[in-house]
């Protein structure tokens, strides 16, 4: 791998102009850029990382820490994430929790030791000590939630309006024709799934539907077992309307659904939540809510990199506005 030895021993340029072009300095002529950099090209140089961090104080790298980079969701977010801060020259590493607190942590220290400039983070489920923001606060390091974030005051937020998002998608049932609604929940351990529940209340409340604690329904996610507690509860309560906590479980229902015999939608309808691309690929298409997790990331992106600057921390919060898109799993089916 060539350096910057290499480029002044092709030009025979001093070190010290080759740095100046490489840390796009002005105070050198437009022809002496062109000879660096067209050197630099042909000798394929890396620049050092290590080196150039060292030298300035900052890595250049923002750490992510989220529950599972295969879920969809996340995915998306960093995709959000990575374009922006990319623009901005930085770099990202990516590290897993798998819902644990202990894994959650020692991504926290990893990042501390590399020396990144930032951390963004959805916490875990079983996360509740954040006595690690004492140890970032003193090493300057800014950290911003985003999604799954804790229930405590003076932190930096990028979080989506679980409530409202789920009023909607009830909403939307009702006004679909639904008279027996069911939800099902997530993880109520998590407060975005308690909003949504939330959500789900208030819209029943508001259009005077009957509503006791048994609509909301929490699955095993074994089929045979959900398979029975889904059949057992649509015939007792007559079910015709179903708001599902996102769209994976949401798929998982209407498969369910299917086996026992019903049609979507015109015995039973759906609403599920996040706008996965995976909700259009089923038959048929998941009416869903728009999370806008492209949007997220950026928005997280954007406020990690000017909480960099900050010389004293400051709290914020950003909440994303929810969008209904209305698919066939809901819409009214004519006679």
């Amino acid at each position: 791998m060539s350096g910057i030895k290499d480029i002044a021993k092709k030009t025979g340029l001093s070190l010290a102009t080759i740095s100046r072009v490489l840390n796009n300095s002005t105070l050198v002529s437009e022809k002496t850029k062109s000879i660096v950099l067209n050197a630099a090209q042909a000798l394929d140089y890396q620049p050092n990382l290590t080196a150039a961090a060292l030298r300035s104080g900052k890595s250049k790298i923002i750490g992510i820490i989220v529950p599972e980079i295969n879920n969809p969701f996340f995915s998306s977010i960093i995709n959000g994430i990575e374009q922006y801060v990319g623009k901005n020259g930085y770099s990202i590493i990516i590290a897993q929790s798998h819902e644990s607190k202990k894994k959650e942590r020692h991504a926290i220290q990893s990042f501390v030791k590399l020396n990144v400039d930032g951390i963004l983070v959805s916490i875990s489920k079983e996360s509740n000590d954040f006595s690690f923001l004492d140890k970032l606060k003193q090493e300057k390091i800014p950290i911003v939630f985003f999604d799954r974030k804790p229930q405590i005051d003076n932190i930096k937020e990028v979080v989506f309006d679980d409530y409202y998002g789920a009023f909607m998608a009830t909403e939307h049932l009702i006004q679909q024709g639904g008279n027996h609604l069911i939800h099902i929940a997530g993880d109520l351990n998590l407060s975005l799934y308690k909003d949504r529940k939330r959500g789900f209340q208030a819209a029943m409340e508001r259009y005077q539907k009957s509503y006791a604690e048994n609509h909301v329904l929490e699955l095993k996610k074994n089929s045979a077992q959900d398979t029975q507690i889904l059949k057992d509860h649509i015939q007792k309560n007559n079910v015709d309307s179903i708001f599902v906590n996102g769209d994976e479980d949401c798929i998982y229902v209407l498969n369910i659904i299917k086996s026992l015999g019903y049609k979507i939608p015109r015995d039973i309808r759906l609403v599920g939540f996040g706008n996965l691309s995976i909700s259009t690929l089923v038959q048929p298409p998941i009416s869903t809510i728009d999370q806008r997790a492209e949007d997220m990331g950026m928005v997280a992106a954007k406020t990690i990199l000017q909480s960099l600057d900050e010389k004293q921390p400051t709290s914020f919060k950003e909440v994303l506005s929810p969008k209904l898109l209305i698919r066939e799993s809901s819409k009214v089916i004519s006679s």
